[in-house]
């Protein structure tokens, strides 16, 4: 039984899944690369409590396990007759400072436009 969790989880939290097969042109066939992070985990225990006088002692056990996943985008792979290159995604941390900046440099801009 978790054996067949772990191969569906692997399954479905598998660069394939999350960000689909290569896709094959006449020129080039281009291949998704993310990164995933997986956690899984599990726990079995059993144990039993003492009634007071009189009274029957209670036993139980059980246990359980699941996981998580998540993936990112890391790029591409360019895979064409001449050559083979990674092209890297960019970053939504750097996507975010290269707006910023550009907001600076064009407020700076109109303001000295402006004098």
């Amino acid at each position: 039984m978790l054996n067949h969790f772990l191969d569906q989880f692997v399954h479905a939290a598998g660069t394939r899944a999350v960000f689909g097969e290569p896709v094959v042109l006449p020129y080039a066939t281009v291949v998704p690369v993310a990164k995933v992070i997986w956690g899984l985990g599990a726990g079995f225990g059993g144990g039993g409590r003492a009634q007071a006088s009189g009274e029957a002692s209670t036993t139980g056990s059980g246990g359980g396990y699941g996981g998580g996943a998540k993936a990112y985008p890391v790029g591409v792979i360019d895979i064409r007759p001449e050559r083979t290159r990674f092209l890297s995604t960019p970053s939504a941390t750097r996507q975010v400072l290269l707006g910023v900046a550009l907001g600076i440099a064009l407020t700076q801009l109109l303001k000295l436009s402006s004098k």
